[in-house]
């Protein structure tokens, strides 16, 4: 048998450098195969946030202080879809929507209403959303400006809602006189505290756990561009998706009651000529109503443009005006001349339908309750079944009537 000739110190120190050599060459692969994959999912998320989020400032959060947000511009969240809800055509119409008295499908009459707080400057409109909006106000806000309230019974068929600004707590009361649900993009000190005093459900695009509702439409408006702060917007099956996902009661307690009554006519018997209405909110805001015979309703004007609504450029009519005339006061110790609005208590004002007006007065017990609405011999009126355009005036404010 022959005998394997040992190796020498060379050949043992060469193997060893061979060895060595591997060893250091797998090192170096899986070091730089490492260092692959986490490049790789380092673009991957900044693609994603490149596509999906953009850094906003947001001027209407904890105080309007300016904090920035990121918030999502897609229309939906990746992976999220939601299919629109269509009308019904086997849907059940024996039921009476309690903001309108018009038909709707009973299963929905008995829904919390969703509040949602809308822009109304110049540079934002013209609105989305409003043409559906069951009751809308209109009320000041800090600098001669106004906002407006928009009611939805179901909104679910809405479709595009905006833009949403931030709430003041006088808004936040006008949500509770009819235990809605409440959605705005920000929110003064003062609305905060009642929020939480009234425990009113809230959806807050600027913060909390509900930013998810609304996204950043930069393009809201065809053909031009809205600062980011006037582009907040949400939709009406968007809503509803994620409104399953809240702990919130969705539906009136068993005793609550609604004090709107409704005729087919609700013109008002003995009542002034009507045909042309121009209420003042302050020495520069103004919104008109103009009577159509043909509709037996009411159109608005402002900022020397017809009110109408973006999504399909469809103009919103109103079977009932009413004009709220209280208590419009600057916040004391308010840097940013926020004002205090007061909504409880009595007052009076006007009620506008069928190209007619008559005065009338108004109480509201307490925050959490609705308001009631009598002519000047303390008798209950009826609305005009259809939507309802309510202004919040301050009293030394008018409305003239043609």
């Amino acid at each position: 048998m022959s005998r394997q000739k040992p190796q020498t110190g060379k050949h043992v120190r060469q193997n060893n450098n061979n060895n060595k050599s591997t060893g250091t060459q797998k090192v170096l692969k899986i070091l730089i195969g490492i260092f692959l994959v986490i490049l790789i999912v380092l673009l991957v998320i900044f693609l994603r946030n490149l596509f999906t989020t953009g850094s906003i400032i947001s001027p209407d959060n904890n105080g309007e202080d300016g904090t920035i947000q990121q918030t999502p511009e897609t229309d939906l969240p990746p992976g999220l879809v939601i299919p629109p809800r269509t009308p019904d055509p086997l849907a059940n119409l024996d039921g009476i929507n309690p903001l309108t008295g018009a038909p709707m499908d009973y299963r929905y009459t008995r829904n919390r209403p969703i509040a949602v707080v809308l822009n109304n400057i110049p540079q934002a409109l013209p609105m989305n959303g409003v043409y559906m909006a069951d009751i809308i106000y209109e009320y000041s806000v800090e600098g001669g400006l106004t906002r407006m309230l928009a009611f939805y019974q179901d909104i679910s068929l809405v479709g595009l809602i905006g833009s949403i600004r931030s709430a003041r707590h006088y808004t936040v009361q006008l949500a509770e006189s009819y235990d809605a649900i409440f959605a705005c993009a920000g929110r003064s000190p003062q609305a905060l505290t009642e929020m939480r005093n009234l425990g009113i459900p809230v959806m807050n695009e600027v913060e909390g756990p509900h930013r998810e509702v609304f996204y950043r439409d930069r393009e809201r408006i065809p053909g031009r561009r809205v600062d980011n702060v006037h582009s907040v917007v949400t939709s009406g099956d968007r809503l509803m998706h994620f409104l399953s996902e809240f702990d919130f009661r969705t539906v009136h307690e068993e005793d609550y009651k609604h004090t709107l009554t409704f005729v087919e006519d609700g013109t008002p018997q003995g009542g002034s000529d009507a045909t042309e209405v121009v209420v003042s909110f302050s020495a520069g805001k103004t919104t008109s109503f103009f009577y159509d015979p043909e509709d037996k309703a009411y159109f608005a004007r402002q900022a020397d443009r017809d009110f109408t609504d973006a999504n399909d450029n469809s103009r919103p009519v109103f079977a009932n005006i009413l004009i709220i005339k209280t208590a419009v006061t600057g916040l004391v110790d308010d840097d940013a001349g926020r004002l205090d609005i007061r909504t409880t208590g009595t007052g009076s004002g006007y009620f506008v339908s069928g190209g007619k007006f008559i005065e009338i007065d108004w109480q509201r017990e307490n925050k959490s309750s609705p308001f009631i609405y009598t002519l000047k011999n303390g008798e209950r009126f009826d609305f005009g079944i259809g939507r309802t355009y309510i202004c919040v005036i301050p009293l030394n404010m008018d409305a003239v009537f043609k």
